[in-house]
Parts: C-alpha cells; sequence; structure tokens
C-alpha cells in the first residue's frame, strides 16, 4: 500500500544566531602539567632557562619573532632594538620568548649573544614561514621566524601572547600575484594573540581584512575607537570589528578564545603613539614609489616586504625606521601586560599537532567521523573582451581570471567555512590535479590549485596527482557584457580518479557523511557506495549537470541502490528527469505499474499554495520523477531556481531507528514539500548558488545526525528528518544567497553563517 502525504507551510524566517557546538578543549581555570609537557617537547624545541622557568611556574610569557632582526632593520639597529624590546617586556611584568633558529635547532629564548649573532648575520639567515621550518631543520641552517612560524612554535611552547611590529598581508595586485602572507592562513589556524600596529601599509589593508574575516580572526582595536592602525600612521581609512580598552578586556578576550576552542587566532591592532606616528601624506607617497620600484625589479614572495621597508626607510630619511623602531616597543609593552592578566586567569593553550597524519588519526578514533566530499576540482578560467565585438576568429583585448572552481571543491569549501571559517577538522576533501601539460614540464595548475586551497585554509594531503594527466579545466569566451560566447572543458581527469586511494580514505578516515559530485566514473561511484555499506555512513549525490548526473544509476550499482545505500541527492529540475528516466529503465516494469495505480492522481494530493508554485503542467511531472527516482534515492532536494526547492521523501513503514526494517513491510509513504524562494537583495551571480545549498543541507544533515545521539532520533525516521526540514532548507536557501550576492563561487560570508534555524528546531526536538 502506498500512501501519499503534502504539506506547504512556509518555513519562518529566524535572526541567524551563532550556536557554538565544538566540544570545550580548555576553561578558563584549567590548566596543563608543563614540567611534562616540556619534557614532550624536548626533542624538537629548545628553552632558555628563563624561559623554562617561566613555563614551569606559569608566569607570564610574550613571544617575539626574529625576522625583525634579520630582515627588518640593519645592524646594529635591528640587535640594539631586539635587546630593547625584550628590557621593555621584563619591565611591564613578563618573560620575553625571542624564537629562531640556530643551527636546525628551535630555540624558544635567546641570549644576547644568539641575538647578536643573528643580527650581524642579517639576511644571510633563512626568512623562514611556516613551510620553511622542516627544510631549516633538515639542513641545520639558523633561520629567523616570521610571523607565521613564530606563532605556530609559540602555541606549541605554550605561549599564548606574541608582540611583533605589523604582520603580513595581501600584496597590492594580488588579483595578479596571488601573493598574500602565510601570516593570514596562520592566523586562521592557530590560537595565538597577535599585538602589532596593524597590517603594514605597504600592502592593500582592505583585502588583508577581507581575507582574515573569510579566516575566523577576531580582529581587535586596542584603545577607545575601532579604528584600524596602518603601521606607521595611527588609522587606515578601516575599521575593526570590536576595541579594547584595557589589557584584561584582551585577556578575557584570549580565554574565551581558549575557552571554546576556536583553534584560530586574534590580531589586536595598537595605533602607534601620535609623536612616532609618521605623516600620511608622506608616507603614502613613499611607500608608492617603493612599490613601484619593486614591480619594476621583479621583486615577489618573501623578498617583497623587506625590500619595500628598507626602500621606504631611504626615502624618508630614516624615518620610518624611527617610527618602527618605537612601535615595536609599544607593541611590546601592551603584550607583557596582557599577557600578565592573561596568566592571573591561570590560562593555557593546549597544542595540536598540525601534522597531517596527526590532525587525521583524531577521524580514525572519533566516535563519530567526519563528512567526506569527493569529487572535481578545476581551475575556471574566464576571458572577457574589453569593447563589445561581433567577430569571434581573431584576437581582442581583454581580462583573464583564475579561480577555484569545481562542484566538489566549492561543496567543500562551503562545508569548511560553514564548520568555522576552515579551521575544522570535521572536513576530508578527496579530489585528484594532473602532474603534466603536454609540451611542458610540469602542470601549472596542480600546485596552483593545491596552494589556494591550503591557503584557505584546507588540507590538500587528499588531493592525488595523476601522473600524465592534466587538471581540469573550464574555459569561457565572454563578451563585454559578460554574456558566455564559447567554453571548453577539458575534464578528463576525473575518469582517472585512483579508486583504490577513494575506498583507502574511506576505510581510513570512517566519514560519518559522504557527499561525492557527478565528475566521478560510475565505477568510482560503486567503490564509494560498496566500501560505505555497512559503516553507517549516511551518502549524497550532487548531479552536476544534465550529461552526469545519471552515472550513479547504472545497471552496474543496481545492487548498492536497491540496498538504500544512497540517500539523499539535489537535481534540479532537468536533472530529476534525466535521472528519473535512467531509474524507470532499472525498475521491473510491472512494479511500477502497481506503485502508480496506488498513488493515482497526483493533483489530489498537491495544496492550493503548492499548484501556485508549480504550474499545472510541471508538477505532476515533478511528482511522478520523483516518486520513481525515490526508489533508489529517497531523500531530493529539488532545485526548481526561482521557484525555490522541492523536497520529496520515499519511507517505508517497517522503519525501526536501528538495524533494517523487517521483510513483509510493504507500505510506503511520499511526502513532499515546497519551499518558496527568498528574496535576493543585490544579487550579482547565480555560479555557485547551487553548490552553496548543497554544502549548507550537507552540513545540516551532518551536525545534526552528530547531535542526536539517542537512537531513537535518528534521522533514518522520516518524522525526525520532517521536524528539521524546515530548518534545514531555510539555511540552505540562506547560505545560496549570500553566494549570489558576490561574484565568488562560494561567499566566504558563509564563515559566519550558522545552521542556525536546524540547531533551534533540533533543540526543540531533543528537549
Amino acid at each position: 500500500m502506498l500512501r501519499a502525504v503534502s504539506s506547504s507551510s512556509l518555513c519562518k524566517v529566524a535572526p541567524t544566531t551563532l550556536l557554538a557546538g565544538r566540544r570545550l578543549a580548555l576553561s578558563p581555570t584549567s590548566s596543563l602539567s608543563f614540567p611534562r609537557y616540556l619534557s614532550t617537547l624536548s626533542s624538537t624545541l629548545r628553552f632558555s632557562d628563563e624561559v623554562k622557568a617561566a613555563l614551569e611556574q606559569k608566569k607570564p610569557l610574550v613571544a617575539l619573532e626574529s625576522t625583525i632582526i634579520s630582515h627588518g632593520m640593519p645592524y646594529p639597529a635591528n640587535f640594539e632594538t631586539a635587546i630593547a624590546v625584550e628590557k621593555v617586556v621584563r619591565d611591564n611584568g613578563a618573560t620575553p620568548a625571542t624564537i629562531a633558529i640556530l643551527d636546525g635547532q628551535i630555540q624558544i629564548g635567546l641570549s644576547q649573544e644568539q641575538i647578536r649573532h643573528l643580527a650581524k648575520m642579517g639576511r644571510e639567515a633563512v626568512k623562514a614561514s611556516r613551510r620553511d621550518l622542516a627544510v631549516v631543520m633538515a639542513k641545520k641552517q639558523t633561520g629567523a621566524t616570521t610571523v607565521s612560524a613564530t606563532m605556530l612554535l609559540a602555541h606549541r611552547a605554550g605561549i599564548s601572547v606574541f608582540a611583533t611590529g605589523g604582520i603580513g598581508g595581501v600584496h597590492r595586485g594580488y588579483e595578479d600575484t596571488m601573493d598574500a602572507s602565510a601570516d593570514l592562513t596562520e592566523l586562521g589556524r592557530t590560537p595565538v594573540a597577535v599585538v602589532c600596529a596593524g597590517v603594514k601599509s605597504i600592502l592593500d589593508i582592505g583585502r588583508t581584512l577581507e581575507f582574515l574575516e573569510t579566516q575566523g580572526v577576531t580582529v581587535a582595536t586596542y584603545g577607545k575607537t575601532t579604528d584600524f592602525p596602518a603601521f606607521f600612521t595611527r588609522t587606515s581609512g578601516f575599521q575593526s570589528m570590536l576595541n579594547i580598552e584595557t589589557p584584561k578586556e584582551a585577556a578575557d578576550l584570549i580565554a574565551a578564545n581558549h575557552a571554546i576552542d576556536l583553534q584560530s587566532g586574534i590580531v589586536i591592532g595598537v595605533p602607534i603613539a601620535k609623536e612616532d606616528a609618521m605623516d600620511d601624506i608622506l608616507v603614502g607617497e613613499a611607500i608608492n614609489v617603493a612599490v613601484k620600484e619593486s614591480i619594476e625589479q621583479g621583486i615577489l614572495g618573501k623578498e617583497s616586504t623587506p625590500f619595500l621597508l628598507k626602500r621606504v626607510n631611504e626615502l624618508t630619511g630614516g624615518n620610518s625606521l624611527k617610527s618602527n623602531i618605537a612601535l615595536v616597543k609599544q607593541n611590546a609593552s601592551v603584550a607583557a601586560k596582557i599577557a600578565k592578566d592573561l596568566a592571573a586567569l591561570n590560562v593555557r593553550p593546549q597544542y595540536r599537532s598540525y601534522s597531517t597524519s596527526a590532525r587525521r588519526m583524531k577521524h580514525t578514533q572519533a566516535a563519530y567521523g567526519p563528512v567526506m566530499v569527493i569529487g572535481g576540482t578545476v581551475v575556471d578560467i574566464t576571458s572577457t573582451a574589453a569593447t563589445a565585438t561581433d567577430v569571434l576568429h581573431s584576437s581582442f583585448p581583454g581580462t583573464t581570471r583564475h579561480t577555484l572552481g569545481g562542484v566538489g571543491r566549492n561543496v567543500a569549501e562551503g562545508i569548511s567555512l560553514l564548520n568555522g571559517g576552515g579551521n575544522d577538522n570535521d572536513l576530508v576533501y578527496v579530489s585528484v590535479v594532473g602532474e603534466a601539460l603536454e609540451g611542458a614540464s610540469e602542470d601549472m595548475f596542480g600546485p596552483w590549485l593545491k596552494n589556494a586551497i591550503a591557503r584557505r585554509g584546507g588540507d590538500n594531503s587528499e588531493i592525488y596527482t595523476v601522473p600524465g594527466a592534466r587538471t581540469a579545466t573550464y574555459t569561457a569566451i565572454h563578451d563585454a557584457s559578460g554574456n558566455l560566447v564559447s567554453a571548453i572543458a577539458d575534464m578528463e581527469i576525473f575518469d582517472l580518479v585512483p579508486i583504490d586511494k577513494v575506498e583507502n580514505a574511506i576505510r581510513k578516515y570512517r566519514p560519518r557523511t559522504v557527499c561525492f559530485d557527478g565528475n566521478l566514473s560510475s565505477e568510482c561511484m560503486k567503490a564509494i557506495l560498496e566500501t560505505c555499506r555497512g559503516q553507517n555512513v549516511q551518502t549524497f549525490f550532487e548531479p552536476t549537470s544534465v550529461a552526469k548526473c545519471a552515472r550513479p544509476l547504472d545497471k552496474s550499482l543496481l545492487g548498492p541502490l536497491k540496498d538504500g545505500l544512497l540517500r539523499f541527492s539535489s537535481p534540479n529540475e532537468y536533472e530529476l528527469a534525466v535521472m528519473a528516466k535512467q531509474a524507470r529503465e532499472l525498475m521491473d516494469y510491472s512494479n511500477t505499474l502497481s506503485v502508480r495505480s496506488n498513488i493515482g492522481g497526483y493533483s489530489e494530493f498537491v495544496s492550493n499554495d503548492t499548484r501556485h508554485a508549480l504550474k499545472d503542467s510541471e508538477y505532476e511531472d515533478l511528482l511522478r520523477d520523483a516518486t520513481d527516482l525515490s526508489r533508489f534515492i529517497p531523500t531530493l532536494f529539488i532545485k526548481l531556481g526561482a521557484k525555490g526547492v522541492l523536497v520529496f521523501q520515499r519511507s517505508e513503514s517497517g522503519f525501526v531507528a536501528q538495524g533494517r526494517a523487517g521483510e513483509g513491510h510493504s507500505d510506503v509513504t511520499l511526502r513532499w514539500k515546497m519551499f518558496p524562494a527568498h528574496k535576493v537583495e543585490s544579487m550579482r551571480s547565480v555560479t555557485g548558488a547551487g553548490d552553496s545549498f548543497v554544502a549548507s543541507v550537507v552540513t545540516s544533515i551532518h551536525n545534526a545526525d552528530k547531535i542526536v545521539s539517542d537512537p531513537r532520533l535518528s534521522l533514518k525516521d522520516p518524522e525526525v528528518f520532517w521536524k528539521l526540514l524546515d530548518g534545514i532548507v531555510h539555511d540552505g536557501q540562506t547560505a545560496a544567497i549570500l553566494t549570489m550576492q558576490t561574484y565568488e563561487s562560494i561567499s566566504p560570508a558563509l564563515a559566519h553563517s550558522a545552521q542556525a534555524e536546524t540547531l533551534r528546531r533540533l533543540k526543540n526536538l531533543l528537549k
């Protein structure tokens, strides 16, 4: 017997609020056993006697970087400044911990002779960021740590406060060079408070703040206003998210950051003192000249900042160096006072290993596995003509942009942002890139993609390189109005996804939710479903395109599909029609006739509101197609563009919360509900909206199922799922709108969008 039920009540729009769902790893009153903690680090970190004593006695500590000594100032000003800054820290009640690598050994706390040695070496020392640490250690070199490396090592040493001059940022002309400091991504994944004079004004401060926002970094101004400082000058024209007026306020913020285990840093911008600040116009002119010269001389990467600072100092007659020294001392004073108040709260960070194997080992040992996304990573190349023309068979001036793309990658980035701005370990992304281009020594796109993903805080350890293959690209030609003229999709690499590695990744990480896209071959999809068999994994298929959407309905997958191994899918109306046609070919025709005779006329089950949303000529086809497809994929989120979303679910009455229903249960219930589209203000592009919706839906389903520990409330129970559905769809539509309001494939604003409606309904369900 088959029953049909329809619901058409509109989901209520509630203000979005952030509900922290992560475990609390450290409270403001908890502490670590530091003598034992230090002994475990002795093989990699060497502590000065002063720093070791401060750690053991839980006295306030302030980390100091060493690149400012080697690369930031000339000798002897660099040595004198370093010694003076350490004295400022001590005079304000804290212990300084200057960090460097000496002959391959990480040193936390330097003697005066060690500082002098580093100062005299100058640029002969390696400027060591996170990526350089292992190399410098392995080669027994001497390295001066940048902000990113100092943060990482300070955190490992148990130091929560770090003083420096200014942090690195997004370089001017980033849209052409993709040059952004590793300081920014480190701030997104390392819980250290960085006290600084803001972003060096030689950089693009606006884009830097946007980058930090995407990384989930708290940015505060130390003072009475939220004006964000610009290193040499007190204001930049940009605003912090809040201001802090006392060291105690800053200490409380750091303690809260540790208490909820955010695993991201805090920037505390201290405006340079009025008497030490430079004239805005004078320093601005010097910076513009220095930047122009750096471009002309081809100075890029980690050599850029030292060159610019040196040149600005020359152009200002040495005044910028004087300001630099003054602001570093001031930052050290503020940092020491904050560290002192923080120590009074008895707060120390809990170090987490940042190696991929250590991070991922948590997945294999956890009671609840991560989300795994398996799918396409693509370079989107978009060329737009500068002027209107109807001629195609020639070349024309225009612009070309390279952006991250691919349905799987987009969904993974959306899930990462929704789970905390890219620093959460609750996501594994599996994909492929190429190794070599025809006629070239290397594939420039593969490394670029992997580096770009890492810069956004993602983990690329399961993005496999396929020897001899080309990285997937989508090359589009647009006219001057932005309309598509022609495009080439080079996606052959997805037929070469190493199935054995995909199977091993599922076994290794034991995910609770697996989402895969239509770029994969049917063979790979079968391997995914078979490997998930028996592991209580909920699977979600994103069809990707009309040409690819029927791949999981290949006859070779009939066994896994009949066993209910594929639970969710998100086709649009065109993909639904193709998938339903393929599903009908898999059905036994007599069973199909039986189902249709039981359901009768679809129209009698559809409410007036649903009739209004779907034209009479459309809803019957949609419901018929959904009914047929639901035989193999029971829950469908059907994307209807400007009309909204139609959710369709098929369930059998024999449901039990644990295990499978007993044989002989034949009652089938069909449910559907229409969710009208939300109004979109200031829409810029629909690209990525569907992927954002899917990312949010997958995140909601995964997180809700993770929170529901009572087996009687399993999301496999259609009654439980239906009670959460309004929230799941509402949050998905909200995510889609955020992306539609940008030109990005996934809006960075998803980092500030929680699954508020889903979680609210879940809380009510658990009462």
